[in-house]
Parts: structure tokens; sequence; C-alpha cells
């Protein structure tokens, strides 16, 4: 009869352990991002903005494909897109310093950070 503790068993049992304590640590330190950093580059065009994720707005952006972009309860999301695939919605709202959510195909990056 096999040991059912073996050495292999084991050493699973610990890399798991210590991937749920990670996890567990990233959530108990996450702080909230207070302004969002948008970059836009279309048609070799490149502007920066700065939204204030307390402040609920929404803000209309145009590229060659124009996206909207709405803050509520200090998160942001991408509500409306005229891209081909929509993943950019299904990225869904962000808040927490240093997630991120973009359109790529019209050229707009989300960026949630912590005010300095």
């Amino acid at each position: 009869m096999k040991k059912f503790f073996n050495i292999n068993t084991i050493l699973i049992g610990l890399v798991l352990i210590a991937g749920v304590a990670g996890m567990l640590f990233m959530n108990a330190t996450k702080t909230e991002g207070s302004k969002a950093i948008v970059d836009i580059n279309f048609e070799g065009k490149k502007d920066r903005m700065e939204i204030d994720l307390s402040v609920d707005e929404t803000y209309h952006i145009q590229t060659t494909l124009p996206v909207t972009l709405v803050v509520k309860d200090g998160k942001i999301h991408f509500e409306n897109s005229q891209c081909p695939d929509h993943l950019c919605e299904g990225f869904g709202e962000i808040s927490f310093d240093g997630e991120s959510a973009s359109c790529l195909p019209a050229g707009v990056i989300v960026v949630v950070s912590e005010e300095n």
C-alpha cells in the first residue's frame, strides 16, 4: 500500500498554501486609487488626461473609434466603444491602484493611480 503523504503531495500542498497566502496578502494591502491616468494614442498623436475618481462624470473620447468612459462611486469603466470586439467593455469597473483597462483599437489606456 502506498503512503498517502509522499513528498510530492507535501510539496504541492506547500505551493498551494503559499499561493493562497500571497493572494490574501495582495488583497489586504490593495489601496484604492484617487485618479485615473488616460493615455490616448491614435494616428500618431499622443495625449494624456487625469480624471478625478471622486467626481461622477461621463467622458467621451474622440479617436478613430470613439469610446465613452464613466466614473461613478470612485470607479471607472468603459461604457461604450465603437471597436469591433468590445473587449474593453468587459474589463468592468476598476478602482484600485495599478489596475488598468484598455481599448487598443481606439488607442485608449486607463490606469488607476494613487494620489502622490
